[in-house]
């Protein structure tokens, strides 16, 4: 796999996440474009036979040694909240790139997630879509 290039991606991520930043590797509000995104998508990919259609957004944050393990505590600062959304979102949209799906529990926090950075960030346009885009998955 070229590093500069993301991982192929499974036909079911293909078909309903279409927008165009969904491809993006260097947009800062695209699911891969980040630091953290990034690495995510690259070091499950290296361990993609790891991955099953019953791997979770836990299992991909455990594989990837990303410190968002846990829930989202009592009273943590904004930046430990924006770390922790930033690896639960990269993990999210890296299942469902690399596998196809993606559990409930695992959505339902990625969303939880996406509403973090969106406090954290404002209305960015590309954090609004992957929202709407993940509310709709029904995989």
């Amino acid at each position: 796999m070229n590093e500069e290039q993301l991982p192929e991606a499974h036909e079911n991520f293909t078909r309903h996440f279409t927008a165009p930043f969904y491809e993006d590797v260097a947009g800062e509000f695209a699911p891969f474009g980040s630091g953290e995104g990034w690495d995510t998508l690259h070091d499950a990919a290296e361990k993609r036979a790891e991955l099953t259609s019953g791997s979770t957004v836990a299992d991909v944050l455990e594989i990837v040694e990303a410190p968002a393990t846990g829930g989202w505590g009592e009273s943590p600062t904004a930046e430990e909240w924006y770390e922790d959304a930033t690896f639960v979102a990269a993990a999210a949209f890296t299942l469902l790139r690399l596998t196809g799906q993606i559990d409930e529990t695992g959505r339902v926090r990625a969303l939880e997630a996406l509403d973090i950075l969106i406090d954290f960030f404002g209305d960015e346009p590309e954090l609004e879509q992957q929202k709407k885009d993940l509310e709709r998955w029904r995989g």
